[in-house]
């Protein structure tokens, strides 16, 4: 019989009273608690299973940004499809050598910058016989305090040496025409060398005021006129007056007191290249050869001759086949993390993908592309062990578990294939066509390239548009190519169409008429990859991109569950507290 009860805390919860902690026995906010807490045990697990998420996620975004640099260390080696631009394949990369007969710098006369996608070739520079360089002329003396004083007098009134006169004056233009420049009386020197040089980008002469001495009262000064380029072109003459001269008219006689004289006159440049003599306006050359800019520093020596050569750049490829390499090793890393196993042979916690079969698929494919035995090279390195390029098992260290097949390069072996066969190299990483007719183009190209050889007919006056292969038996299968007509350019777009050999594939024929010929295909390493990669990749149906939105979309339901169960908790607590 209980004769006595002791009541505990007394607590107002949403307008009610309620007793717990008392000594009855009974703790009425703890048997609340606890069937609430039993009731949300699904919540519970539903926010684990996010977090859980969360982890995964963070790596899949890892794996995006390796991918992301995979993709671009793959892109310099594939040879990018559209329009050819030489700086996006590192294969079109050149060094260039200049040496002189006389062991002195070729530098101290020459230079020469090349541009990717520039012809392997050599060549003699014979002789650098002048420099360009442009027309200087000076005024006569000014006697005046300050370069603000006037200098200009009146047409009207007596001539004074070495004072400009009012008025006007026409100059030649360099396009051909003439502008004219008007003088005030009263200007002052520095206000007349403003006036040329407010003309200077129409008549190519600058004007400078100089301090020649001081005196007492008056101070000497000068002008000195110069040309705003080298070379003969933009030569000028100011006391040359009359139809075709640098003054073409000068009624007013503005120029007539000057006692203009020369500094130095103009002169184009002059360089011989194999025997060839070469003439320019200045000293910096970049249409004599395709590709190659030379800067000329000063006049060789008598019988001092230079030899240049062009060769592809193999250091910036081995780096560039290096970094690739590295990408790689760093993604075979990351995928045996994330399968990494501990003693008890479960999947450690820092495996949170390791039950992905995204991820899974992934590796396969990118295994699969870097072993590849290359299609359609006919002879030379078809594989990356052909280049020092071999696949090893490593052992693991204090950062990282044990990985198969990373990538390991013997770079003496690299260097000697770049050296001795550097087409070979390139065309085991790169896409390659070799078309019979120049007008030929890959516009765009997948992985679903199904061969390696095809003939290409082209009948624009009936819209024919066909290529012809063999298939694995070595039957002759003809297959129709989807056309648009470019009206730019007068040519045609060829789609290769799904499901067939040439699924993916976009050539561009730039020019009208008929034409059959053959076309061969090769598809490298590098291109492969890429293409695989981008697939993966891809905003709208990408693999790794559908597994983001998957999960993105378990979180959202579970939060909405969570919600949902919460709410029904707070009115499940409310029917407790009244009974």
């Amino acid at each position: 019989m209980v004769t006595q009860i002791q009541l505990g805390n007394i607590n107002q919860q949403n307008g009610r009273t309620i007793v717990g902690g008392g000594q009855s026995a009974f703790d009425t906010e703890a048997i609340i608690n606890s069937l609430v807490e039993a009731k949300r045990q699904p919540a519970v697990l539903l926010e684990t299973q996010n977090k859980t998420i969360g982890t995964q996620q963070t790596a899949l975004s890892e794996l995006r940004s390796l991918l992301a640099r995979f993709k671009s260390a793959a892109d310099v080696l594939r040879n990018p499809p559209g329009v050819q631009n030489a700086a996006q394949n590192i294969f079109q990369y050149r060094s260039s050598s200049l040496s002189t007969n006389t062991g002195v710098a070729a530098s101290n006369y020459i230079t020469a910058s090349v541009q990717p996608g520039a012809a392997t070739q050599n060549f003699t520079i014979n002789s650098v016989g002048q420099l360009a360089r442009e027309t200087k002329q000076q005024s006569g003396n000014f006697l005046l305090p300050d370069s603000n004083s006037a200098s200009v007098v009146t047409a009207s009134g007596s001539p004074v040496a070495g004072m400009f006169s009012e008025g006007a004056v026409q100059i030649r233009r360099l396009d051909g025409g003439s502008t004219i420049l008007t003088l005030e009386a009263g200007d002052s020197l520095q206000e007349v060398a403003n006036k040329f040089n407010e003309l200077k980008n129409d008549t190519g002469i600058q004007a400078t005021v100089l301090k020649v001495a001081d005196g007492v009262p008056d101070n000497t000064y000068t002008m000195v006129f110069t040309a705003t380029k080298t070379g003969l072109n933009a030569a000028f003459d100011l006391e040359s007056v009359g139809p075709g001269m640098t003054v073409t008219d000068d009624t007013n006689g503005v120029f007539a007191q000057m006692n203009f004289s020369n500094i130095q006159t103009a002169l184009n440049s002059q360089f011989t290249v194999d025997g060839v003599l070469i003439e320019r306006q200045g000293n910096t050359i970049a249409d004599a050869i395709d590709g190659i800019t030379f800067t000329l520093k000063q006049p060789t020596p008598a019988l001092t001759t230079m030899s240049m050569s062009i060769d592809p750049d193999t250091e910036i490829v081995a780096n560039a086949i290096t970094q690739f390499a590295d990408v790689y090793n760093e993604f075979r890393l990351f995928a045996a993390r994330q399968s990494e196993v501990g003693k008890d042979g479960l999947p450690k916690e820092t495996a949170v993908l390791s039950n992905n079969s995204m991820l899974r698929t992934i590796i396969s494919q990118m295994s699969a592309e870097a072993s590849r035995v290359v299609n359609g090279i006919t002879s030379g390195p078809n594989r990356l062990g052909d280049i020092g390029i071999k696949f090893q098992d490593f052992e693991g260290d204090e950062e990282n578990p044990f990985t198969r097949n990373i990538l390991v390069i013997d770079s003496e072996k690299l260097n000697s294939a770049l050296q001795s066969d550097f087409e070979g190299v390139q065309s085991l990483f790169e896409f390659q066509m070799q078309s019979q007719n120049s007008n030929l183009a890959v516009f765009k190209r997948t992985n679903s390239l199904g061969t390696t050889d095809i003939t290409l007919n082209i009948d624009r006056t009936n819209d024919i548009y066909q290529a012809t292969y063999l298939d694995a038996q070595g039957a002759s299968q003809t297959i129709d190519l989807d056309f648009a007509n470019i009206t730019a350019t007068g040519g045609v777009s060829l789609k290769g169409q799904s499901n067939t050999v040439l699924d993916g594939l976009e050539l561009i024929f730039s020019t009208t008429g008929d034409a059959s010929f053959d076309v061969h295909f090769s598809q490298g390493i590098g291109d492969r990859l890429y293409n695989n990669i981008d697939s993966i990749l891809n905003a709208n149906n990408g693999a790794l991109t559908n597994e983001e939105s998957r999960l993105d979309e378990v979180v959202t339901s579970n939060d909405e569950e969570i919600l949902k169960l919460d709410d029904y908790l707070v009115r499940f607590r409310d029917q407790l507290i009244e009974q």
